[in-house]
This record gives C-alpha cells, sequence and structure tokens, in this order.
C-alpha cells in the first residue's frame, strides 16, 4: 500500500510539474548518453586491447595494467603533483568565491555590485589555451610585462615558465583568476534567500558590518559551503587538466605532471589505451570512496551532508 501511495505521489507531482520533467529529459540523455554509456568502455583496463579485436575481443589479463602502472615511477610523481596541486586549490581556490561573495553582497549600490560581478566572472568564459597565452606574454623572457618591469627596477630577467619554484605560484593565482568569479554565483544565491530580519535584528543589537558577515552570512550558508566543500574533496585526484597542460612544460614536468596529463601522455600519446583506463578507473574509485567518506564526517561534524 505504502508503495502505491508514493507512485501516485509521483504521478501527481509529474502530471502537475510536467514542464519542470520536460526541461530535466535533456540533462537525463546527456548523462546516459556521455557518463553512463561510455562506462562500458573501463573494462579494456582489464583487457590487452587491441583495436582490430574491439573491446570484447580483446584478451583478457585481469590487473596485469594496474601492476605496471604501479610499477613506474610516473606515476608516483604524478599521483605527488596532483595531490599537492588539489590541497593548494583546497586551501587557496575554494575560500575565494565565498570571501567575494560576502564582500559583493554588502555593496549596496546595485549597479556597482553588478558590475563587479559581471567583471570577476567573465574570466570563466575565457579558454585556457587564451589565458595561457596571457601569461605566457606577461612573463615572457623577453619582452614581457613583468620582466621588462624587473629590468627597470635593476634586476634581472628570470623564466618564470621554466622555473619549477614559481610553477605552482602562478597555476594557482590563474586558476583562482578565472574561476573564482564564477563559483561566486552559487553563494550568491544561497545569501539571497538569508532573512534580511536576521540583519535587521543584529543592527539593533549593535553589530557592525562585519560582526554580521561572521554571525549571520557565513552560518546561514555554511550548508551550501559544506557541499559544495565535499564534492571538491570528491574530486581531489582531478587537479585540473585544461589549466596544467596548457601552463607545463618539460621543463616543470617534475612539480606539474599530474594523473590527468600523465594519463594523456601514456593513453594518447603513446598509445596505450588499456593502461589509460586503467590509470581512469583507479583515480575514479579513490574519488569515489573520498566523496562517501568526507560526507560522512562532514555530516557528523556539522549536520550537513549532500544526502541524509
Amino acid at each position: 500500500m505504502a508503495k502505491l501511495k508514493g507512485l501516485k505521489k509521483i504521478k501527481k507531482s509529474i502530471f502537475e510539474y510536467w514542464q519542470i520533467y520536460l526541461l530535466i529529459i535533456p540533462v537525463i540523455l546527456w548523462y546516459l548518453l556521455f557518463c553512463y554509456y561510455p562506462m562500458y568502455g573501463v573494462v579494456i583496463a582489464f583487457k590487452d586491447y587491441l583495436p582490430s579485436r574491439g573491446i570484447l575481443g580483446s584478451a583478457w589479463v585481469g590487473l596485469e595494467h594496474f601492476k605496471w602502472l604501479f610499477s613506474t615511477s610516473g606515476f608516483f610523481r604524478a599521483f605527488k603533483n596532483t595531490l599537492i596541486i588539489s590541497i593548494l586549490k583546497l586551501v587557496f581556490c575554494f575560500p575565494m568565491p565565498i570571501i567575494l561573495s560576502i564582500f559583493l553582497n554588502e555593496i549596496k549600490i546595485v549597479k556597482l555590485r553588478k558590475s563587479v560581478q559581471t567583471a570577476i566572472y567573465l574570466p570563466f568564459f575565457i579558454s585556457w589555451v587564451v589565458i595561457a597565452g596571457i601569461i605566457y606574454n606577461l612573463l615572457s623572457v623577453n619582452g614581457g610585462i613583468i620582466n621588462n618591469f624587473r629590468l627597470l627596477m635593476g634586476l634581472d630577467r628570470l623564466s618564470y615558465m621554466t622555473d619549477s619554484k614559481y610553477f605552482y605560484f602562478i597555476l594557482i593565482l590563474a586558476e583562482i583568476w578565472k574561476g573564482a568569479g564564477w563559483g561566486t554565483v552559487i553563494y550568491i544565491a544561497a545569501i539571497t534567500n538569508v532573512s534580511m530580519d536576521l540583519y535587521d535584528a543584529a543592527e539593533v543589537d549593535g553589530c557592525g558590518r562585519f560582526k554580521k558577515m561572521w554571525y549571520i552570512t557565513l552560518p546561514s550558508i555554511s550548508p551550501i559551503i559544506m557541499i559544495m566543500f565535499i564534492l571538491q574533496i570528491g574530486n581531489i585526484l582531478n587537479a585540473g587538466f585544461d589549466s596544467i597542460f596548457n601552463l607545463y612544460n618539460i621543463s616543470v614536468y617534475n612539480v606539474a605532471d599530474i594523473l590527468d596529463t600523465y594519463a594523456y601522455t601514456i593513453g594518447i600519446s603513446k598509445g596505450l589505451a588499456e593502461k589509460g583506463a586503467a590509470l581512469g578507473l583507479f583515480k575514479a574509485v579513490i574519488n569515489f570512496g573520498l566523496l562517501l567518506g568526507a560526507n560522512q564526517i562532514v555530516k557528523k561534524t556539522s549536520g550537513h551532508g549532500l544526502y541524509s
């Protein structure tokens, strides 16, 4: 009986809000075609894949590709670099949209607030290829603005893009510039749902602008922050292929080569698709475990999680 009642509620909901369900169909189709349907190809991680035989016709080799992967020095270098870059992004890139959103909310002049918001999230729509070109031009040894300024100051020119010690700094700044503004969209939407009565009551109690941000705005959007944090943890082994692939070069491989670029090298450049698939599967399993673990920890400590 309970199942029948549940089905009736679902049917009633679909009938009443059919327009919304109609909008969901393209999203479902996209996930089915581009996320779930290709999953059967993961099986090549366990096969001696030959294009002439196809995925199903290739010989089964079990965990051989994983053993090969874990025996290479390149894998451990890429794994270490991935963790370092992901942790740096978690520490520096993750909080920036939150900080920007809270301060944007304090701009009372509507036109100014909209202009600033538009200016900071426009870089999101610029391709990483273009951004990398801009960065290379800015930091170029000969003719770059930064090095020209150093020359005016009586300092020597530096090759920033080929020096490993500058790579992380350049990457994180580029990630913040490109993505922080767009990340504010989620948090600003959450802030707009905060009741104005809370701010009025705080003002009556003598709270200034910063105290209202700390004691009202931040706690009110904490559930959204926790959910985004969990998703970030579950994505820890995806350090950002696009940004690194366009910014790194052979001189900085020791700090810049991550699991994604390593998978590209062995899977595409060297044509070892089955080994690249094994690496991709390894990443997916670890990320899934981290996602579940982070969700449980955050739910126990804060009461907020991805699911109840």
